[in-house]
Formats: structure tokens, sequence, C-alpha cells
């Protein structure tokens, strides 16, 4: 009888602290939201401005962590707040998710409102196949354990050391600005096949005069050099008998030779790199290749030179010489160059020796001193067959308003551009990935393609005080705005400002539409809209009359069914 009494104690007792449990339980996430593995990632897939912490000790952190995750211990948490902001979404992660919660716990006692715990922290991470950054105490060492076809991540930190890469195997920076390699000869040679160095800040930090690189890659293909940043009075990135190789999103700044030299090579391709050098690219013997998106600007050698190098294309680079030709050819024919802003102090904007049969067209030739020095029989297209080049010395006129001028621009006794565009060229990606280009004697900027109306909006604006009339000559892909073979409208300002004269098809080659319309000048908003032919406007109105009576048929079968019943 007394067990009964002692027995209903216990069970209130345990059902107090089972509810004082689940009271207490819940307050103890308030600030802070659990989450999975792949929800975290999904995270940092999807915001790059999420902040990733980890709350682990050092050494734990070296020998794996998510990429560019700062390290604050839990312990040391509360007295480092302040190299936190409290509206920033943080992700917390530890080991295995205890240490993590209780640094979330502190962050939400502190005001910070968008805080994240990763369950079962980088332990799961790691099984789950994500990947970690290491701190290497040898790249070279880890290099030399790896086998074929592994990746290697290095942690932000600088290393101090000179690197061959012999194998199959791709070498990844945990941060471009932050993990750096420094050498003292030629910093990372490659001599594989299928090879990755990217997100690495790679310097030279010894003599100038022994011709090394910071990246020197020979006898390879399918090699990837790319997102790195290249400090160096030498050789910047040097590929030698390599075929299929991308260059591309790397930043090089030297003052020694070229920054970027592709000798006895094919199918390199060189992508918008940022060049800040001495000279710029070099290609020697080499052939079949692209160059295309660069900003090239140099101090005193030749932005882009050739040597018996054929076949390549160069197109929509910038680049700026202040004493040297801004491209340079020698013995190289059959090359094509569009869409590049060529612009120099002296002596010339192209330099062409014993080179023929290259295509130049579309680009911008901009305060050249000489636009051209040509010798021996170079003989050149510098036009499409319809469009040329801009000249900023061009003094013609474009009397039948089309933006081609009226004369020829003659550069020597062999070579003219036979259609010189009356306003700079410019050519717009969009996002379905075709071109719309634009030939215009004002400013154009702010490029945008909607595919939801197919529409094309642009604003313009004068380049000098005194202009008076702006132009704008326009090649549309059909497969953007014209798929009914109708007619384009410009509106200009919503129709505040009146377009003075509109040519509504210029040309037109099956593919591409090119139109042609006048405003006057100032700042305007553009909007090209496309038409939709009478034929079809009727087509349409017969096709919804009959559907919207046949609906009313079907209404009123339904309503005399339902009074018959």
């Amino acid at each position: 009888m007394i067990l009964k009494p002692l027995f209903l104690i216990f069970v209130a007792l345990f059902s107090v602290a089972s509810f004082s449990f689940m009271v207490v339980k819940p307050a103890l996430a308030v600030g802070y939201t659990d989450v999975s593995v792949s929800e975290a990632r999904a995270m940092i897939e999807t915001n790059p401005l999420l902040v990733l912490l980890d709350v682990r000790n050092q050494s734990e952190h070296d020998a794996g962590h998510l990429r560019n995750a700062k390290l604050i211990p839990v312990w040391q948490l509360t007295a480092r707040l302040n190299e936190l902001n409290e509206t920033d979404e943080i992700l917390v992660y530890c080991k295995k998710g205890g240490r993590s919660a209780n640094a979330s716990q502190i962050l939400g006692a502190n005001s910070f409102s968008r805080i994240y715990n990763m369950l079962l922290g980088i332990d799961k991470w790691t099984q789950e196949g994500c990947p970690v950054y290491v701190k290497y105490s040898s790249i070279q060492q880890a290099v030399d354990n790896a086998t074929a076809g592994d990746t290697i991540r290095v942690s932000a930190g600088l290393y101090a050391e000179q690197l061959s890469v012999d194998k199959s195997i791709l070498l990844e920076g945990e941060n471009a600005s932050t993990t750096v390699i420094n050498g003292t000869t030629t910093v990372l040679n490659v001599s594989a096949d299928n090879v990755s160095i990217s997100d690495f800040t790679i310097q030279y930090s010894g003599c100038a005069c022994f011709g090394y690189s910071s990246v020197n890659v020979t006898d390879s293909q399918d090699t990837y050099v790319t997102n790195n940043v290249i400090v160096t009075d030498q050789f910047g990135i040097q590929v030698h008998n390599v075929s299929r190789a991308l260059i591309a999103h790397n930043k090089i700044t030297h003052t020694g030779d070229s920054a970027i030299s592709v000798l006895a090579s094919s199918r390199v391709s060189v992508l918008e790199n940022t060049v800040t050098a001495s000279n710029g690219i070099y290609f020697d013997n080499s052939s079949k290749s692209v160059i295309q998106g660069n900003a090239i600007s140099c101090s005193r050698g030749a932005g882009i030179m050739t040597y018996q190098s054929h076949e390549n294309t160069f197109s929509c680079n910038d680049i700026s010489v202040n004493l040297s030709n801004v491209i340079s050819l020698s013995e190289s024919d059959n090359n094509t160059f569009f869409g590049n802003n060529i612009s120099s102090n002296s002596p010339s904007g192209l330099f062409l020796w014993q080179s023929s049969n290259n295509s130049v067209f579309h680009n911008n030739f901009l305060g050249n001193s000489c636009q051209l020095l040509s010798y021996r029989n170079s003989t050149d297209f510098w036009d499409n067959g319809f469009e040329g080049n801009h000249w900023s010395s061009y003094t013609g006129v474009d009397t039948n308003l089309d933006g081609i001028g009226d004369t020829q621009y003659v550069l020597d006794l062999m070579n003219r551009d036979n259609y010189p565009l009356t306003g700079m060229f410019h050519s717009f990606e969009t996002s379905l990935y075709y071109a719309v280009d634009i030939v215009s004697n004002s400013a154009v900027s702010e490029f945008e393609y909607l595919s939801s109306n197919r529409t094309i909006e642009l604003r313009v604006s004068n380049t000098t005080a005194n202009q008076t009339v702006g132009f704008c000559r326009v090649s549309i892909p059909h497969s953007l705005i014209d798929p009914y073979n109708g007619s384009i409208s410009v509106v200009i300002d919503n129709g505040l400002t009146p377009v003075l004269f509109l040519n509504n098809t210029l040309y037109d080659n099956g593919t591409h539409r090119w139109i042609y319309f006048t405003y006057p000048h100032s700042t305007h908003e553009i909007l090209i809209v496309p038409e939709f032919p009478i034929f079809l406007v009727l087509t349409l109105f017969m096709i919804t009359t009959v559907i919207a009576a046949a609906t009313c048929r079907k209404r009123r079968n339904r309503r005399l069914l339902k009074n018959a019943r």
C-alpha cells in the first residue's frame, strides 16, 4: 500500500521533469536554426555572402576545413564577437555538432539573428564526399603522394617552394588572394596531361635575369590554368608544345617578359585574363587558338604579338599600349581580329611585317598616332564584306544614314577599309547565347535582353557636350526578337522622346536583321520590340474568337442540361 503512493509521486516528478525538459529544450535553440549537411551545402552554393564559422581548434582546422571558413574556437568566441557582423548569415560547424550548437547559442544570445548550425559537423560533411581544404607542410609532398585523378585542395597560407607536377591532378587553392606560392626559380612546372591549376597567388621573387616563369607548361595537353594571381618580373604563364590548353580569368602583373607566352602550340584558349605588364600576349609558331575578352595594358611592349602563327582568332580584347605597337604581326597569315578595342600613344595600332590574308573587322582603332605600319607586301582584309572597323581618324560622312562611311578609309596602297564604321562597335551577349551588335556614335551601356517579352533594353548618352544627334545601327538575331518576320519598333524614354529616323530593315541575311535609327541627343532609355504583322494579329483574333465561342457553347449546354434535370 505504501509503494503505490511512492510510485505516484515518482510518476508525478518524472512528468514535471519531462515537461520542464520539453519546455527548456526549444529555448536552447532560440536564435539559430539547425540544418543538415545537404542543406548547408545548398546554402553555400546559392549565397556567396554566407559566412562560414569553424569553432574547432587550429590543428583541427588545418587538417581540413570548409572553403574560406573563418576560424574562431568556441572558447574564444565571446571575446571575439567583434570580428563578426550581427546582420550576416552565419553557418557554424565543428567536428560532430556539439561545439557548433554551443557557439550558435552564444551568437543568438548576443543579437546575431541569422545563425545556422550544421548538424553532425565536418565528419558528416566529409562522409558525404564534400570538399575540404588542408594546410600542408609541403604542397610538393602532397603532389608526390597523390595518384592520377586526385584533387589536392590547399588551405590559405604562404608556401615557399617550387612545384613540379608530373601526373594528372587538380591543384586548387582555397582563395586566389590568400593561398600564396612564393618561389625563387620557375614556381610551378607542369609536364603531364589533364592538369588543372587554380585559385593561387603564384609569385616569383628571384633574379630577373634567368628567364624563369611563374607557371611553365610543357609537352602536355588538356591543361587548365585558371583564376590565379600571377606576380613576376619574368614570364608570367608560358606554354610550350601544348595542345588544348585553357588560360582563363587570371590576373597577371609583371615588369619583365611576356605575361602569357604560347610557343609551338595549338588550340590554346586565352580567355578573360587581366594583364598589367610591360609586354602582353605572345604567340610564336602557334595556331588554331582563341584569344578573347582579355584586358591588356602594357607600358612599353606590344599588347599582342605573333610570329609565324596562323589561323588564330583574337576577339573582344581591350588593349592599350603606351610606347609600342598595340598588335604586331610578323610572318603570320590567316588570323582573324574582330571586336577589339585598340588604342596606343605610339607608334601604331597595328604593325604588319610580311603578314597577309588576315581578316580585321568590327574593331575600334582609337587615338593611335598611326593606325597601321605595314611592310614587306602585307595585304589583308579590313571588312567582312559589308562592315569594317571604326577609325577615330576617319573624316568621311554618312549621307545615306546606315552607319557606314560613304568613302573608303585608305590605310596604304595595299590596304583599305571599304566600309568604315562611323560609330564605335559594341557586341553584347544575351542570356540565350546570341550576340546583339551595335554600331553607335553614342556611349552605349546597361544593355539587357528580356526573353519574356523578346525586348532589347539599353541606355545611350552623348559622348561630347555639343553632340546633338545620335544613331544606332543594330544587328539582331532572328532567334531573339523577330520570329514572325514582322516590323520592329524603337521606343525612346517610354515614347516621350521622338525617333528622328528609323530604317526597319537595312539588311537581312536570313539569320540577322540590321536596323538603323537616330534620336536627339542626351541620355535616353531605348526599347527595341517586335511588332506582329497584321495577318498574324487577325489570325490570333480569329483563334481567340473561336475559342471564346466554343467556351460559351459549352457553358450554355451545361446550363440546359442542368435545367433539364
